[in-house]
């Protein structure tokens, strides 16, 4: 499995909460800090969005697909002057998977998700995006268009198993945000995501998630590059933003986490699992990374 969609998998969604609002006449709404991530796409109209702690105001149109996040505090409005409401005054008692129209409607349609994740991977996958991912290619706007319109039909339909329908959709078209963004933006940034679109340090970030447990060395991975040790370690921290043993163990402590939160997961079984020789050396490293000793964070998490 590639890299992105096995982070994909391991973050595992916990909750999709989704929505279609049709606004009419002059509105501002904010929204306060979050946990896990909002999907937003645009069937008609235009609105401006700004996110906490940016200067600058965002203009969506009609086919924009944006994807917040960060988690801060962010505002969607008709008119950045106007003093926005509150989003839970706004869409009180509002039930899942339903299309509410406000002010009469007819300016505005947009989808709505918001995506609520269960482990640290989502940390990992969204920690290296800004506050704001947006889609800028207009064949992958177009290919995100048919997307909104069939949830949007959906949710309007409201037939047998329509929001299971709406959350396949929701979660297809994040994914497919995410690998637009990649191919967009890999050449100007740094971090796991975007240096897969390297093919060289891509290979050897592969290599990692398909044998974590694997004794790698600098070495061993600079030969999956087809590169020299010290191009390949330059070249990697480069793009990726850390060495490759950091990366390496970081991965190690995020399967860790995961496994350990299940029923009946035994620490020297995942330590074992994950390529360590002691169980003691494992512990180490794991409260290096995680902050808490295996067990006391397999109890903390199973609660």
């Amino acid at each position: 499995m590639d890299p992105l969609s096995e982070v994909i998998r391991l973050s595992k969604p916990r909750s999709i909460t989704v929505g279609a609002t049709d606004v009419g006449g002059d509105i501002a709404i904010r929204f306060a800090a979050h946990e896990g991530a909002f999907l937003y796409c645009l069937e008609s109209g235009e609105c401006c969005l700004q996110v906490e702690g940016d200067a600058d105001v965002i203009r969506l149109g009609a086919g924009d697909c944006v994807v917040l996040p960060s988690g801060r505090p962010f505002v969607l409005a008709s008119d950045m002057g106007l003093p926005p409401l509150d989003a839970d005054r706004v869409f009180d008692g509002r039930p899942n998977g339903s299309v509410a129209a406000y002010n009469g409607g007819g300016r505005c349609l947009m989808f709505a998700a918001h995506f609520e994740f269960e482990s640290g991977f989502s940390r990992f996958l969204f920690g290296v995006l800004d506050a704001v991912v947006r889609v800028n290619d207009p064949a992958a706007k177009a290919t995100l268009r048919e997307a909104i319109g069939q949830m949007i039909a959906e949710l309007q339909q409201g037939l047998p198993g329509s929001e299971a329908v709406v959350d396949h959709l929701a979660h297809i078209a994040l994914v497919k945000i995410l690998r637009f963004h990649l191919s967009e933006a890999a050449h100007e940034r740094s971090g796991w995501l975007y240096a897969l679109a390297d093919p060289r340090i891509g290979a050897a970030i592969s290599a990692m998630h398909d044998a974590p447990s694997r004794r790698w060395s600098v070495a061993a991975l600079a030969s999956v590059s087809a590169m020299s040790r010290t191009a390949f370690a330059t070249r990697f921290k480069a793009t990726v933003g850390k060495a490759p043993m950091d990366y390496l163990t970081q991965l190690r402590m995020l399967m860790a986490a995961k496994r350990l939160a299940e029923p009946g997961a035994r620490v020297s079984i995942v330590a074992q699992e994950l390529g360590y020789e002691s169980e003691s050396s494992f512990s180490a490293a794991f409260k290096r990374a995680m902050g808490l000793p295996p067990r006391r964070y397999a109890e903390s998490a199973r609660q």
